[in-house]
């Protein structure tokens, strides 16, 4: 019997000592062949000459079973920015797991959860704002998803207003080219009837690609003021728009809700922290002078890689307007990422998720 004993014993404590050689963790356990993002992210994060690349995924990607490792991605020292979150308790939620920041078509509602979050537990709110009360950008990155998708038409000057007006750290934009190369905002290729009108009141009968068009003609020919009816919180009240309606005026365009270049959207902010402005809202003006942008080069169709020219043409208005440490530039399509960090390695680039990666993916960009 205590032979028997003895041998159990033995075989219990080999065991354990198997068990634990499997799980103990070293320097090649950090990029597990089995994880595909960090792979693609540590990849990415070695062709970067300047900036550590972020990774932003889905909101869906890390709830469970979604396929991606948060923890094990700030672990390893990647920054995670997620989108689209739009409800409280999902943004206290990734809060608490410690992303560095969120996009929202919700900018209230972001700015609310961040001013409530308790870091350290010690029942005092606000550890994530600084002394004045805005985000503090180096603790998190609040982004307005389109300016305020939620609140105003996307992509436009009061959307940005909005954003600006719930102190978002970060403008989050879409940008394609017209027909004569200035990148402009449009979260899709073709103007939409849904969301877009001619100047004169009357309907789009169709789409109307923006490649076709030249940004003076676009400008002088369209609006894009119409609300979304999956987006009940959504108003095109000018009267509310009060900034975007006075710059739209100084900078001579038909209405507010035209289609802004990527250049008036920088001229816009910087205008919100003049002398002016400074005298009537100085935090607002303050956080207008640090406001960062997040810009998408988006895809003329999704068989369609983005052309290097894209990215260059974006490139040059950011180096136009001296916004290079202020500019992410992002993309859901790979090659654009690399082509961004190859060509204008001083931009820091995002990779969009709307899927788990692959390993082919890891491939592509080895």
């Amino acid at each position: 019997m205590r032979t028997a004993s003895f041998i159990r014993q033995v075989l219990v404590v080999l065991l354990a000592f198997l068990a634990c050689a499997c799980t103990r963790t070293g320097p090649s356990s950090r990029t597990p062949a089995d994880d595909p993002t960090l792979r693609l992210m540590d990849t990415l994060r070695a062709h970067a000459r300047t900036h550590a690349p972020v990774c932003s995924p889905d909101v869906a990607l890390l709830r469970p079973g979604g396929g991606i490792d948060l923890e094990r991605l700030r672990a390893a020292g990647h920054p995670v920015i997620v989108w689209t979150v739009n409800d409280l308790p999902t943004m206290q939620a990734l809060l608490r797991r410690g992303v560095d920041g969120i996009i929202s078509d919700r900018p209230d509602l972001l700015m609310q959860a961040v001013r409530d979050f308790d870091v350290n537990g010690d029942g005092t709110p606000g550890d994530l704002l600084d002394a004045d009360g805005l985000i503090d950008p180096k603790r998190f990155d609040a982004q307005g998803h389109r300016g305020a998708r939620n609140l105003r038409p996307e992509n436009t000057l009061p959307a940005f207003e909005s954003a600006l007006d719930h102190r978002m750290t970060t403008l989050e934009l879409d940008t394609v080219l017209t027909a004569d190369g200035v990148p402009v905002l449009s979260h899709d290729p073709d103007l939409s009837p849904t969301k877009c009108r001619h100047v004169d009141g009357s309907p789009l009968p169709a789409p109307v690609p923006i490649a076709t068009l030249t940004v003076a003609r676009l400008q002088a020919t369209f609006v894009c003021d119409r609300l979304l009816k999956d987006r009940p919180d959504q108003t095109n009240d000018r009267a509310l728009s009060p900034e975007a309606v006075a710059f739209a005026t100084r900078a001579r365009l038909p209405d507010p809700y035209s289609v802004p270049t990527l250049s008036q959207v920088f001229a816009f902010a910087a205008d919100q922290a003049d002398a002016a402005h400074e005298a009537r809202d100085p935090l607002r003006a303050r956080n207008a002078r640090r406001v960062r942008f997040n810009v998408e080069l988006k895809r003329t169709s999704e068989k369609t890689d983005i052309a290097p020219a894209h990215g260059d043409a974006v490139a040059q208005v950011i180096q136009e307007a001296g916004l290079a440490r202020r500019v992410d530039v992002q993309s859901f399509d790979l090659r654009a990422v690399r082509s961004m960090q190859d060509r204008h390695p001083e931009l820091r680039a995002a990779l969009l998720l709307e899927t788990r990666p692959t390993a082919a993916d890891v491939k592509a960009v080895e």
